[in-house]
């Protein structure tokens, strides 16, 4: 089986780390600079347990069901494993210990610090024993088997050999350079006794030396072309027979002892220092290591069975030892025999020699490892049968080997988001913005807590898991919680309807016999279960069924938001390593239902990951995160589609560093997550904090300013894109909302057409004004470009100017036509509803259809001013003006107390008169000759329609004499024609015209339908004409005239006028020589004049 080496993770944080492992194997101890101590249950394991010990741990070891950690308060403590409680001081030092082991029986620990000493304790009286001989920190130690002798090495360069009975040096080495601190030495030299043979082994430079034990001299050395720096660390398997030895460069060799051959070489994935290295007791397939970095790694696998090394270099002592062994001989004589015996069977028979000699060759080459050994056992058992039989036995024919396709990818299992795995004993069921519920599963203890972040929605809960529920989610409404099956228990789902109003708060519903609960959700007003069939079963929150769907394949997650429903789901296998997902967005409750379509295409992510994370953010959009941290978001403007807004691992200092999502809000935009250091899943205790990271979208060049500007304009463009969908959906929001958070796209395409003229790329900036999203500041890059002195690049930018407001101006009628429709719709409605005819209903009618012909002249002449005077006329430069900056208020006008009384409208250039029989509309040509004079196009804002309205309705407040006499006969003319009740008819819509035409083909398709639903079904399918046939049903509206009624009581009115101005004018004419003497005297003004000054007019 070939080594495996498994990706290094986060243990510690940065420097010293050491390790070991317990007496099973089966657990891993860690200490760092951090000053923690971790027990892991193998590499994978995201829920290590960790123990605060002090600021920094220097040395961790393990022995007989306790763990001993060296501190920087320079003691030695025992703890308890695995709960960590302190168990007693073993001994004290003066400064840091530097290394730490036991003997081989465990009753005496031995310990080296910083102040030179080294000390030898009986774990069990805590009698000690101290050394002293070193003129520099001891940088490690070590007991032989027989617990005679013991090893030290220094940073004053000596390795010194003590006798421990009456601790005197006996053998002194100057080995390693000299240096006055352990932190400024290049090794650790972690020297090390044989198990058996009791020779030490020290790290010297990049060999490894050898030296007998008694005479302490140098037997040999190992050496290896891997040593390309100083070898730090040598360590024995729990065999005797393997050696690993570990640089300071990243590179571990592993050394058949006996033989002195390196059969494994590995190289650390950042070339850094490896400062622990250890084996694991239950065996020699597994090595573990740390380097200075806090980072640990295993390799497992190290000594494949029947692996047969490389000769390392041997550098004293017989260079040719085992060159020529037994096996080898034994080799060369069967080699002879076995073509001796090919020879007398070619003697024999032809037949066997075409069957024999392949077969024998074949049964050589057959296996894949190149273990002399077995050859030759193979080959010596052939021999054997062959002297039985006095003949050669030919070898089974070999089976034939077909090439391996790629294996299918394991499709992921259903998770909850916002939950950690199962298998923890303490997890979180959920986190959401709504609160957080916990888990424990323990011996003693299997309960859940609840707990909100708002206590206002309701107060913490603790619960007994007596069901074993093992998933959960909340709203503001409720708790949703479900299990699995159990024996005769079914899946069952748990509901706490704390929002009720009533004291029933609780209900359960068990699931069919043999389906599983896989994942559950919950919205506004309604929960959803998906289960193990590819059933979504739908309940209101107060546990009536709904409807129920299929999904085309087994479930991954799902989550809610208000009506909205996302579940992901398998499609399918995918390539080699990725995941084929797909993902599914339903509405489930409300009125427009019907009117949204789900995304049921694939879902993507990144390659070679999984999805961690499905949501959606505070204000309704769905977002997704995978296993790389790539967050991406639907944008509803485009397809939809999905795409990437941010990346969670670019803002981690470790490789085994995730970020846990929380939730994601867009306005402002923030990601909530949670810093997970070392591990996948954050700790329940101590409560983690929640960080907040921001968005960025992974567009080319994000270094210079333009990549930063379209960043920041694309960034601030999607996370805006929920208004649109508001709005489509009904929703309400307050405007200035969506002004505020499209300000920022607006700035930066300002800011990208400044640095497009800048650069002198007119093309690129015209590009830019096309995406700007009205004519306003369309008027601003024009400004900007005139000022550059970029004419033709105005020019140009004026002509889009033109062209964006002809289509808001048409988006504008486009709206008016629907609003027109749905009124016309509304009002058809109420008649169907209410057609009986009363006689106050015809008298309100008549009422009703003269006040709003008034209102509809005086609203259509007030429009043809507007029109007429904000016609844009055509200059030949940019179209500048079209911004107001100020305010456009109407004028007092202050007329004088005595004297004759001027006209304030009068113009001033030309005396012209006008008649008195002039109609209201021939200010609109004075108006537009006004504004032909201008030099620029002035658009009106809304303000000033507003305040231009708002004076000419005051016009109603005091009518003059002729208005009122002009209404009184009209009044008294609609009395008299009361007795003959007839409904003024208003000028029509499209629907109407279209309504009529059809209304019997619509009668005879449905005969047995009632009147309001008839107008329901033609609104219907008036809905489904083009957009085309809707225009002109609408144009054939408006070019309709009006009714004979209309305008026989509109002739009345105009006669009435023209016999009132005549009579004025013959009174005027023979007044006129009496009273010209008199001051005082008014003139009769037009009908215009007269209605314009009546708001000025006093009682």
């Amino acid at each position: 089986m070939p080594v495996t080496k498994k990706p290094m993770r986060y243990a510690h944080s940065e420097g010293h780390t050491d390790l070991c492992f317990d007496d099973t194997g089966r657990y891993i101890l860690t200490c760092g600079s951090d000053g923690d101590a971790r027990i892991w249950e193998g590499l994978e394991d995201d829920d290590a347990q960790s123990h605060r010990i002090g600021d920094r741990v220097y040395a961790i070891s393990y022995k007989d069901g306790r763990f001993f950690t060296a501190s920087d308060t320079n003691t030695i403590q025992a703890h308890t494993f695995p709960d960590g409680a302190p168990d007693g001081i073993v001994t004290r030092f003066t400064a840091p210990v530097t290394h730490m082991c036991f003997s081989a029986s465990g009753a005496h620990m031995v310990a080296a610090s910083s102040d030179f000493s080294v000390k030898i304790v009986e774990v069990e009286t805590s009698s000690q024993k101290v050394f002293t001989g070193h003129k520099a920190p001891v940088l490690s130690v070590a007991v032989d088997t027989s617990e005679e002798f013991m090893a030290s090495s220094s940073c004053d360069g000596t390795v010194k050999i003590w006798k421990i009975d009456d601790q005197s040096c006996v053998k002194s080495f100057d080995l390693l350079p000299k240096c006055n601190d352990v932190s400024a030495s290049k090794t650790l030299c972690r020297l090390v006794w044989h198990p058996k043979s009791g020779k030490l082994i020290v790290p010297v430079d990049k060999e490894v030396r050898i030296y007998e034990r008694g005479s302490w001299e140098m037997s040999r050395t190992l050496k290896d072309d891997s040593f390309k720096e100083v070898v730090s660390i040598v360590t024995f398997s729990p065999c005797g027979r393997y050696l690993a030895a570990a640089c300071i460069d990243g590179a571990m060799l592993v050394f058949d002892f006996t033989t002195g051959t390196c059969i494994q070489r590995e190289k650390h994935e950042k070339s850094l220092t490896v400062c622990a290295l250890a084996w694991n007791p239950k065996g020699n397939h597994e090595l573990a290591y740390c380097d200075n970095q806090g980072q640990l790694g295993v390799i497992e696998d190290v000594i494949p069975e029947g692996q047969v090394g490389v000769p390392a270099k041997v550098a004293t002592g017989n260079q040719f030892e085992g060159l020529f062994d037994d096996s080898d001989d034994d080799m060369l004589i069967q080699a002879s025999n076995q073509g001796k015996r090919v020879a007398d069977v070619e003697d024999d028979s032809d037949d066997d020699l075409t069957v024999a000699r392949p077969k024998q060759r074949m049964a050589i080459l057959d296996e894949d490892s190149m273990d002399v050994d077995s050859v030759s056992k193979a080959t010596m058992d052939s021999n054997i049968d062959d002297s039985v039989s006095g003949r050669y036995s030919p070898v089974p024919a070999r089976q034939p080997v077909y090439a391996q396709g790629p294996k299918p990818t394991p499709m992921q299992k259903a998770f909850q988001p916002g939950s950690t795995p199962v298998h923890l004993t303490n997890r979180f069921m959920m986190w959401n913005s709504v609160g957080i519920i916990r888990q424990y599963n323990t011996e003693e203890e299997s309960s859940i807590d609840i707990e909100f972040h708002d206590t206002a929605t309701h107060h913490a809960m603790h619960l007994d898991n007596s069901l074993n529920h093992t998933m959960a989610d909340m709203s503001s409404e409720a708790v949703i919680l479900a299990s699995e099956s159990e024996e005769d228990n079914p899946s069952t789902l748990l509901c706490l309807h704390f929002a009720a109003w009533d004291s029933s708060k609780e209900w359960t519903v068990a699931m069919e016999e043999k389906e599983e609960i896989k994942a559950i959700t919950i919205g506004t007003g309604w929960v959803a279960v998906a289960t193990d069939k590819r059933n979504i079963r739908l309940f209101t929150v107060g546990g009536v069924q709904l409807e129920m769907f299929c999904i085309p394949g087994p479930v991954v997650a799902m989550a809610a938001h208000s009506n909205q429903l996302m579940v992901v789901y398998h499609t399918g296998t995918g390539v080699p390593g990725d995941q084929c997902l797909g993902a599914m967005i339903i509405p489930i409750v409300g009125k427009r239902r019907f009117g949204v379509r789900g995304c049921g295409e694939s879902l993507p992510i990144s390659p070679k990951s999984t999805l961690s994370w499905i949501g959606f953010s505070a204000e309704g959009t769905p977002f997704t995160v995978d296993s790389l941290g790539i967050v991406r978001m639907l944008n509803r403007r485009l397809g939809p589609s999905w795409c990437p807004v941010a990346n969670t691992k670019s803002h981690i200092k470790g490789k085994s560093d995730h970020f846990w999502i929380v939730g994601v809000l867009e306005n402002p935009q923030q990601i909530r997550c949670i810093a997970c250091k070392g591990s996948t899943y954050p700790p329940t205790l101590p409560r983690p904090a929640v960080g907040i990271l921001t968005f960025q979208i992974p567009l080319c060049e994000l270094t210079s300013d333009k990549g930063q500007y379209e960043e920041a304009y694309w960034r601030s463009h999607l996370l805006s894109g929920h208004f649109d969908y508001w709005a489509a959906q009904g929703l309400a929001f307050e405007e200035t909302d969506k002004e505020d958070a499209s300000k920022p796209s607006r700035d930066s395409l300002m800011q990208m057409f400044a640095l497009a003229c800048k650069s002198d790329r007119e093309y690129r900036a015209a590009e830019i004004c096309e995406m700007m999203p009205n004519q306003y500041i369309v008027q601003l890059a024009i400004k900007y470009a005139s000022r550059l002195r970029h004419l033709q690049l105005a020019q140009r930018i004026s002509e889009i100017a033109r062209r964006k407001a002809e289509e808001e101006l048409a988006q504008a009628n486009e709206n008016e036509d629907e609003e027109e429709l749905q009124e016309d719709f509304r009002t058809e409605m109420h008649s169907a509803y209410n057609h009986v005819e009363t006689e106050w209903s015809h008298r309100n009618g008549r009422r009703n259809a003269d006040e709003e012909d008034n209102y509809q002249d005086q609203t259509r002449d007030q429009e043809d001013e507007e029109v007429a005077q904000e016609t844009p006329t055509r200059v030949s430069g940019p179209m500048l003006s079209m911004n107001p900056k100020k305010e456009i208020t109407p004028k007092t006008v202050l007329l004088p107390s005595s004297g004759t009384r001027k006209n304030p409208f009068k113009l001033g250039g030309s005396a012209t008169k006008t008649t008195p029989a002039s109609s209201k509309g021939s200010s609109v040509f004075d108006s537009m000759t006004r504004n032909a004079k201008s030099k620029s196009p002035v658009e009106k804002s809304p303000e000033d329609l507003k305040q231009k309205k708002k004076v000419q309705t005051q016009t109603k407040l005091f009518p003059s004499k002729k208005v009122a006499k002009t209404e009184s006969l009209e009044k008294k003319e609609n009395m008299s024609s009361q007795a003959s009740p007839i409904v003024q008819e208003k000028k029509r819509s499209g629907f109407q015209l279209w309504m009529e035409e059809h209304r019997s083909r619509l009668q005879e398709e449905t005969p047995d339908i009632p009147e309001a639903d008839m107008m329901s079904l033609a609104a219907q399918e008036f809905g489904k004409l083009s957009k085309d046939e809707k225009k002109e049903w609408n144009a054939k509206a408006k070019g309709e005239t009006i009714t004979t009624e209309d305008s026989d009581r509109k002739k009345r009115k105009r006669d009435v006028i023209d016999e009132n101005s005549q009579s004025e004018t013959r009174i005027k004419n023979s007044t006129k020589d009496d009273d010209s003497n008199l001051a005082k005297k008014k003139r009769p003004l037009l009908q215009t004049t007269n209605a314009k000054l009546a708001a000025f007019k006093k009682d």
